[in-house]
C-alpha cells in the first residue's frame, strides 16, 4: 500500500512559494521558527505544538492563491484577513490539517478583536502566536541585522500588550528576545536547518486519497499564477487520469493524477510578464520557461516516496524524439505516465485561451497533436487513445473533477474548480 509523510510533502510544495517573494523569501520559514520558539517558551502540549508549527508554516498559503499573479507577496496588507480565510478554505477538507486550517483562519486577528471569553482558548492562542510571529518577521528590515532591531521590536510589543498582542505571548517573546541566538538565527543563512530542529518529529503517514486532497490546494495556487491557466493543473490531472485508466494503468491512476496536479509547481518562479506576454518570447525569456519543469522535478524529488511522481511531473515537456526540455530524455527514459502527462498538458494548453491566441476547438487541437506525433514530439499511442475517447472524456470531465477534489462542481469553496474540459 502506497503511503507518504504529508509533512514532507508540505515542506517541498511550500518551498515553491519562495520563488515569488523577493525580500520576503523565507518568510514562512522565519514565521514558523519564531512561532515554534514562542510555543516552546509557553510549554505548549505536544499536540498543540504540532498544530502551531504546521499552521505557521502554511499561514500564508491563501496569500499565495490571492497574490500569485502580482509576483510580490509583500503587497499583502499585514492586517488583511481575506488570505487567512482563503487559506482556511483551501485546507479545511484535507485530512489531518483541519485544526491547522482553523488556526490559519484566525491568524490575522488582533488580541482586541477576540471576544473576552475566547482570548486564551487553545485555537485563539495558537492563532495569536502566529500573528505575533508574523508581525515580528514583517517588522524586520531585510538588509539589517535582526539583532540590531530587537529593542525597537520589544518596545512595540510592550506598548501593544493586550491591544494587538496577547500578554502571555508578549511575556514569552520578551524572555526569548534576551537570547542573542534567537535573533542571529533569523539572519542566518541556515534558517532551514534551525527550523528543522524545531520541526515536530511526528510523521503524518497517508495514502493516495489524502495526498490527492493535499495536492489540490497547491494546484489551485499554481493556476492562480495567471488567469489564462486558472484551471490548467486540475484539467491536466483529470485528463491524465482518464488516459491512464484507458491505457490500463488503473493501479497507477491516482499517483498520475497527483503528478498532474503539481506538474507545474516549478512555474511559480516564472514572472507573469513572461507567462502573459502577447507575442513571441525572447531567448532569455524562453530560457526561464525551460527551467520550470527542472524545478518541478527537484522540488518533488525531495519527498521520500515521490520519485515516480517527480519524474512524471518533471518530464512533461520532454519528447520521444529527445528534443524536449530540460533533461533531453527520450525513448525508454520516458515511461508511459510521463508520456500521458505530456499529452494531457499539451491538450489542455491548446484548448485554453492564451494571451496570443483564442482557445482552440476540439477538431483543431486534435489535428495539431496528430501533427506532433509525426515529429515524435508526443507519443502516438497516447494521442490515438485521446482521439478515440475524446467525447467520453469531455462529457465526464466534471464528474472526474468531483472525484479528485471530493467537492461538487459549482460550490462556494475557492478550491473547487468550476470548469468543463473543452
Amino acid at each position: 500500500m502506497y503511503t507518504v509523510d504529508l509533512t514532507d510533502v508540505v515542506v517541498a510544495l511550500t518551498k515553491a512559494l519562495e520563488f515569488t517573494k523577493g525580500d520576503f523569501a523565507h518568510h514562512h520559514e522565519r514565521v514558523a521558527y519564531i512561532a515554534a520558539s514562542i510555543g516552546n517558551k509557553l510549554k505548549l502540549p505536544a499536540k498543540d505544538y504540532e498544530t502551531l508549527f504546521w499552521a505557521a508554516y502554511l499561514h500564508d498559503l491563501g496569500a499565495g492563491a490571492r497574490l500569485m499573479n502580482l509576483d510580490d507577496i509583500s503587497l499583502l496588507d499585514k492586517y488583511d484577513s481575506k488570505h487567512a480565510e482563503l487559506g482556511y478554505e483551501l485546507l479545511k477538507d484535507v485530512p489531518f490539517f483541519r485544526e491547522v486550517a482553523e488556526v490559519i483562519k484566525l491568524h490575522h486577528r488582533r488580541f482586541m478583536d477576540y471576544p473576552l471569553e475566547d482570548r486564551y482558548k487553545t485555537v485563539s492562542l495558537l492563532s495569536q502566536i502566529i500573528f505575533a510571529a508574523d508581525q515580528i518577521e514583517l517588522l524586520l528590515a531585510p538588509r539589517k541585522l535582526a539583532l540590531l532591531q530587537r529593542r525597537e521590536i520589544e518596545r512595540y510589543f510592550s506598548k501593544n500588550t493586550k491591544i494587538l498582542f496577547n500578554d502571555l505571548i508578549v511575556e514569552a517573546f520578551l524572555e526569548l528576545s534576551k537570547q542573542e541566538s534567537f535573533w542571529i538565527d533569523l539572519s542566518h543563512y541556515y534558517i532551514e536547518e534551525r527550523l528543522s530542529e524545531l520541526r515536530p518529529k511526528t510523521k503524518i503517514m497517508a495514502g493516495e486519497k489524502e495526498l490527492k486532497l493535499l495536492s489540490v490546494p497547491f494546484a489551485y495556487i499554481i493556476d492562480a499564477k495567471s488567469h489564462f491557466t486558472k484551471t490548467h493543473s486540475l484539467n491536466v490531472a483529470v485528463l491524465s487520469g482518464q488516459l491512464a485508466e484507458t491505457a490500463g494503468l488503473t493501479e497507477q491512476r491516482a499517483l498520475i493524477e497527483i503528478a498532474g496536479l503539481v506538474h507545474d509547481i516549478g512555474k511559480l518562479g516564472v514572472p507573469n510578464k513572461i507567462l502573459e506576454k502577447n507575442g513571441p518570447l525572447t531567448e532569455s525569456e524562453f530560457a526561464i520557461i525551460k527551467a520550470h519543469p527542472y524545478f518541478s522535478y527537484h522540488l518533488l524529488n525531495k519527498v521520500s516516496g515521490f520519485e515516480d511522481i517527480a519524474r512524471w511531473a518533471g518530464y512533461h515537456h520532454e519528447q520521444p524524439n529527445g528534443q524536449g526540455y530540460p533533461f533531453k530524455a527520450s525513448g525508454e527514459q520516458l515511461c508511459v505516465p510521463s508520456r500521458i502527462i505530456a499529452v494531457a498538458d499539451k491538450w489542455v494548453a491548446l484548448t485554453e485561451k492564451r494571451p496570443y491566441r483564442d482557445a482552440l476547438n476540439t477538431k483543431d487541437a486534435l489535428e495539431i497533436l496528430t501533427d506532433m506525433t509525426a515529429k515524435e514530439i508526443v507519443d502516438r499511442k497516447i494521442v490515438n487513445l485521446l482521439k478515440e475517447n475524446i467525447d467520453y472524456f469531455i462529457n465526464n470531465a466534471n464528474l472526474e473533477i468531483q472525484n479528485i477534489t471530493e467537492k461538487e462542481i459549482g460550490g462556494k469553496n475557492p478550491a473547487v474548480y468550476q470548469t468543463k474540459m473543452r
